[in-house]
């Protein structure tokens, strides 16, 4: 069974409204993983703790909002990372994206101050990455039916 390392989140410099964000760490295969094929997915979510100023409509409860995608065999990019497992042992991996800054604003909005004058400040926002690894979904259609209805 596969274990994970506590992933690293690095967050780069603004440019153009956009920052590079980087998630690394890495996943350790045994031997009872070799010839099996996992997925390894990568969400960035906003945490909202208890104390933050949260703009109204935004619920207490942590926002998703980034999913990585990777390249697959069809031309549409997937949720995931296929990891197929030859060998026992530890391999790192390291994604970086660049995302719009408007994406990793999760408590949006400004805070007026009490000043004279009042002036606006951004919230705070507070991102982490969750990274998942999961065995492979094996799945079969069954026949295709007539359902009697249609043209």
């Amino acid at each position: 069974m596969p274990t994970l390392s506590t992933p690293t989140l690095t967050l780069g410099n603004t440019v153009n409204n956009k920052r590079n964000v980087t998630v690394a760490g890495s996943v350790s295969f045994d031997a009872g993983d070799v010839g099996k094929t996992y997925r390894l997915e990568i969400k960035l979510f906003g945490d909202d703790f208890s104390g933050d100023k949260l703009p109204s409509g935004d619920s207490v409860f942590d926002d998703e909002l980034y999913t990585y995608s990777f390249a697959g065999v069809s031309p549409l990019p997937r949720p995931y990372k296929v990891l197929a497992v030859a060998a026992a042992g530890t391999v790192n991996y390291s994604e970086v994206r660049t995302i719009d800054v408007g994406l990793l604003d999760e408590d949006g909005g400004v805070i007026m101050t009490n000043t004279d004058p009042p002036l606006p400040i951004p919230r705070k926002d507070e991102v982490y990455a969750r990274v998942t690894v999961s065995g492979a979904p094996v799945s079969v259609n069954s026949p295709t039916i007539d359902a009697s209805f249609g043209i």
